[in-house]
């Protein structure tokens, strides 16, 4: 077999005070010049991508393997959109923004519909190497509570289809059977969170702190076993032809503190 000429797919570059950001259009945003390495899978399943679009108790696609109709700059952010198709009846858009005063990069997810759905869900995907160590801030359901419970996943621990809604109507979206069609999925189910708020945090030098907003984030979830990955579960609720939903989540890089899950909390309650 010969090589052959093949078109270059969309690169959307920016830059954080250290760190190479990149939007790889379908397949979300790669974060580079950090010393960390992707897995396999990496290079094309990167951080902030949605990954399903699901509703009306099923899946109803994964759309990050649909190609997208356009992938361009927008007054200085670089947005991602997909066309209505038969499986989704939607305009479906993410748009990367640099907040470089912040080491942050901002990530709006969205959609219109043309159609009626119950319980429309946007699932985003982040995945990272093993040298990063995945936490949660989940509600303590001790005997005598704290404030908060930083669960911290172990690599190739137990039971790693783990999730946490944000309250009790998010649970049942958890159960209205969307997990039990596509790529079927049984969540673990834990504990509420606390903060629809998550870490990565790399062995040598680096964190990586992912938050959203809790009346759109109804749930997170993740694995730490044969690829290290956390979700945002984003919407969840009812939309009528004509809705468009929207909401923002925010990646942030630190590579210096003091208390690391403090410093997250606090970034986490400036933002929202």
């Amino acid at each position: 077999m010969s090589f052959e000429e093949v078109a270059q797919r969309p690169l959307l570059q920016g830059s954080l005070p250290r760190g190479i950001v990149t939007v790889l259009g379908k397949q979300g945003l790669r974060l580079t010049g950090l010393g960390s390495f992707h897995l396999d899978e990496g290079p094309n399943f990167v951080w902030l991508n949605i990954y399903r679009t699901l509703a009306d108790g099923t899946e109803l696609e994964i759309t990050r393997e649909r190609e997208p109709n356009s992938v361009e700059l927008k007054d200085g952010a670089a947005e991602v959109r997909w066309s209505p198709c038969e499986a989704v009846d939607a305009e479906t858009f993410a748009r990367y923004r640099i907040v470089e005063s912040d080491s942050a990069v901002d990530v709006t997810f969205g959609a219109k519909v043309n159609r009626d759905y119950s319980n429309f869900e946007l699932f985003i995907a982040n995945y990272f190497t093993p040298f990063y160590f995945p936490s949660y801030a989940i509600t303590d359901n001790q005997t005598h509570p704290e404030d908060i419970y930083w669960y911290t996943k172990r690599l190739f621990g137990e039971d790693e289809n783990e999730s946490w809604a944000r309250d009790a109507a998010a649970e049942s979206v958890f159960r209205d059977g969307r997990w039990l069609t596509g790529h079927a999925l049984n969540w673990r189910r834990g504990p509420f969170f606390k903060y629809p708020l998550m870490i990565q945090e790399h062995r040598y030098g680096h964190a990586i702190i992912l938050m959203a907003r809790p009346k759109d984030c109804f749930g997170l979830s993740g694995y730490n076993s044969y690829h290290n990955s956390q979700y945002f579960h984003l919407f969840g609720r009812d939309v009528a032809a004509g809705d468009q939903v929207e909401t923002t989540v925010r990646m942030v890089l630190l590579t210096k503190w003091e208390d690391l899950k403090a410093e997250a909390v606090a970034l986490y309650k400036s933002w929202v």
